[in-house]
């Protein structure tokens, strides 16, 4: 039998068998890079798909943030010594005071100090100012830590006579934890000699002068006022502001109103309001100053010390 030399393969039929052997080649690694792009295809969506998971898993389990009140609590409780952190309970409802005894050597009495809702007890306005400055003037202070501002207020309703309708609801029990609230404060600091001073700073200051107008409330001898106003929607503004400032003029409490110079433009609008309705009524011991000040909505420290004292001694305290 004759053998096949290579040398007799013609050149034609080398190429084809190289040819075929190439598109072999070819073809396979096509076939292999198709199905390496498919494996791929199905990880990457395994993973979007892990993790959307993982985002809705996360989501479900943030936590909602911490109340601004329970963090000025927490807040005082750290910072401040624990002869100055009293607890107080008024009703099923707890809260925070922070007490100084008088330091000179006779006692004026008891300046009860009642920030705007937001705010702290140490709050670097006016208030923290007063709570270390007046012991030194004879008063014994107790700051409380206020509520925060209700929720939903004021009303996102459509119609005002619904806007109306939901703040009422809305701040009447508000107004009944801040007068539980007064009250007990008032029959703590009838434990020390002397008066009984009450200030007060922005919304929670006019609704005192509500609860003030009310039967069951215990009064303080005397009202100081910082930048005070009514908050509401648009349309209820003037009103309820108008109710505040006659209010405030038929009280029969000795009363102190400052604002500032530069203040709230809802009191700075109203504080003329206040005034005119106070000498329609002849209100004897009313007095509105306006204090100078550079930043906005921070008292000016020595001055509002002085009209506090002048004020006092003016009514004969």
């Amino acid at each position: 039998m004759q053998k096949t030399s290579i040398d007799n393969i013609s050149p034609n039929k080398i190429s084809r068998k190289l040819r075929g052997l190439f598109i072999g080649a070819l073809t396979f690694i096509c076939s292999t890079n198709t199905i390496f792009a498919e494996e791929k295809k199905a990880d990457v969506a395994q993973e979007k798909t892990s993790k959307t998971a993982t985002n809705a898993n996360s989501a479900n389990t943030i936590e909602k943030p911490i109340a601004l009140t329970t963090q000025h609590k927490a807040d005082l409780k750290h910072y401040l010594s624990v002869e100055q952190v009293k607890p107080l309970l008024a009703g099923p409802n707890d809260y925070l005071t922070l007490v100084k005894r008088y330091t000179s050597a006779n006692s004026k009495g008891v300046a009860i100090l009642l920030p705007e809702w937001q705010q702290g007890a140490t709050n670097p306005k006016a208030i923290n100012y007063l709570r270390n400055a007046l012991p030194a003037e004879g008063w014994s202070t107790i700051a409380i830590q206020p509520n925060n501002k209700p929720e939903n207020y004021p009303s996102s309703a459509i119609t005002l006579s619904e806007q109306k309708k939901e703040n009422k609801l809305i701040l009447k029990n508000y107004k009944n934890k801040l007068g539980a609230m007064l009250n007990a404060v008032m029959n703590t600091a009838k434990e020390y000699p002397g008066i009984v001073l009450v200030i007060a700073q922005g919304n929670n200051a006019a609704l005192l002068v509500d609860l003030y107008s009310e039967a069951g409330n215990q009064l303080p001898n005397a009202l100081i006022l910082l930048s005070s106003y009514r908050k509401s929607n648009p349309g209820l503004t003037n009103s309820v502001n108008e109710k505040f400032a006659r209010q405030l003029a038929f009280t029969e409490l000795p009363v102190l109103d400052l604002y500032l110079k530069h203040d709230n433009p809802l009191v700075l609008a109203k504080a003329a309001q206040r005034k005119s309705f106070a000498k329609q009524e002849m209100k004897v011991y009313y007095r509105q100053r306006q204090l100078n000040n550079y930043i906005t909505g921070y008292y000016p420290e020595k001055e509002l010390l002085i009209q506090i004292n002048g004020w006092l001694k003016a009514i004969g305290w």
